[in-house]
Parts: C-alpha cells; sequence; structure tokens
C-alpha cells in the first residue's frame, strides 16, 4: 500500500490560558520563551506537515505567537475541547487533514508527528489517528491521569480507559501496557462528523472523548512507538522538569 500525499496537511495547536493546576500555562517561561512557541518550533520541524497553527481564544496567546511569526488565529470562548477548536477553525481551512498536536508536549518529536502521518496515509480509507507507547511503569500503568489503549492486531484501536487495560484474570496489572499520547489526525470529513455527535454514554463516564468516536464506529488508527520520552507540562513539578531539560531562562 502507496502513501498517498497529495493532500493539505495542517498540524493544529489548540492552546488556551485557562488551566486548572497551571493557570496561563501556554505563556509560561522556558528557557527564555512561552512554551507554546516551543510546542511550535517543534511541530514545525514535521516534514509531512503543510503548516502549524495555534488556535486560542485569548489575545494574549495570539500576541505571543503572532510577535514570534508564527501562523495563529482566534476561535470562539465556547470551544468546549481541543477538537472543537480545530473544527471551528476547519470552517476557513482549505486543508484535508488536520492533526490535533498538545500545546504542552514540550519534548515533542517532529518524527512522531510524521510517523502518524505516514501511517494515515497508507490507509485505503482512513478516519482518525492517534500515538501510544509501550510502558512498563507499574506506577504510571495504574494512574488514572495515565489514559491506556488496547488494541487489534491490525493496530486499530478497541478502548481508551483511564483504568488498566488489560488485567490479568487475577485483576493484576500486567508487566506493561499501552499508554495513549494525546495526538490526534482526522480527515475534513471525520472531524466533521465528530462535531455533529452528542457525547456517548462511555464518554461520559471515562471522560475521554476518543471514546465518542468509537461509540459511532469511527475507526482509530494506533500508532504505537516503541521508545517514547515525551513530557505534557501538566503541574508546576511537570514544568520544573521541562526547565531542567530545556534550560532554565
Amino acid at each position: 500500500m502507496t502513501e498517498q500525499n497529495n493532500r493539505k496537511i495542517i498540524g493544529c495547536i489548540p492552546a488556551r490560558h485557562a488551566s486548572t493546576r497551571l493557570p496561563g500555562k501556554p505563556l509560561v517561561d522556558i528557557a527564555g520563551q512561552a512554551m507554546i512557541l516551543h510546542v511550535v518550533e517543534k511541530a514545525l520541524l514535521a516534514k509531512k506537515l503543510h503548516d502549524v497553527v495555534v488556535l486560542t481564544d485569548d489575545q494574549r496567546i495570539f500576541d505571543t505567537v503572532d510577535n514570534a511569526g508564527y501562523s495563529v488565529a482566534m476561535t470562539s470562548e465556547n470551544c468546549a475541547s481541543g477538537t472543537d477548536r480545530i473544527a471551528e477553525y476547519m470552517q476557513d481551512s482549505d486543508a484535508d487533514i488536520f492533526v490535533n498536536i498538545q500545546g504542552d508536549e514540550v519534548t515533542l518529536n517532529p518524527a512522531d508527528i510524521d510517523l502518524l502521518v505516514g501511517n494515515f496515509l497508507r490507509q485505503d480509507n482512513p478516519q482518525m489517528g492517534t500515538l501510544s507507547h509501550w510502558c512498563d511503569d507499574q506506577s504510571a500503568l495504574g494512574a488514572a491521569s495515565a489514559v491506556k489503549v488496547v488494541t487489534s492486531n491490525s493496530g486499530r484501536a478497541l478502548y481508551f480507559s483511564r483504568n488498566m487495560i488489560p488485567v490479568t484474570q487475577q485483576g493484576e496489572i500486567p508487566e506493561r501496557g499501552q499508554i495513549h499520547i494525546g495526538v490526534y489526525i482526522y480527515t475534513r470529513e471525520t472531524l466533521a462528523r465528530l462535531m455533529q455527535l452528542e457525547q456517548t454514554p462511555l464518554e461520559k463516564t471515562e471522560r475521554l472523548e476518543q471514546l465518542r468516536a468509537l461509540e459511532n464506529d469511527i475507526t482509530i488508527q494506533v500508532t504505537t512507538l516503541d521508545d517514547y520520552h515525551g513530557l505534557a507540562v501538566d503541574t508546576p513539578e511537570d514544568l520544573e522538569k521541562a526547565r531542567a531539560l530545556l534550560g532554565r531562562p
């Protein structure tokens, strides 16, 4: 199966100023510049993206990205999720495929984005895709903050959960499992359909929006990474780790 690359692919980085555990997160200083700019710079190194745009409803974030010379667009304050922001932006975009990149993944590896896009394009009728990585850290596998995923032999997602999946017959955590990485890729058609669907029972229970897709028979192809060292900045402790990795201002 050959990769079809005649479609326009855009990387979208949703960014909001409000954050319960780390207020103003996109603008926190890491090594002398705002965190959001670190993510933009890494995303732009992905060879399979035609462009990268930050989507925000905050003028401070807009100005920071715009003044740095990168693409940014204002979206509604009513967007409940990053997917909603991308769907709104899609109305004025001519792109065919959209990649949802988390604005706090400061150690984003552009090669992982290229791998995700490449695998997506090689499918006959792709709808949606995402990333995961193998993990043998028992504390991470048991943490509700780390979303787990199980897949079919062909890599299609069977289920996502905050609980450990699978578990042994005795209810114990296995030696290793797949942890979900919150990067998504969708066709324009899939994104438009998702936005027309109401929240589903499993989505409400787990508070995981990707379950809306599975419950409505939208295929999510999972690209599993063998070697992953990402860091998502979600707490003050994560911020200190990021500053240690990237250098303090």
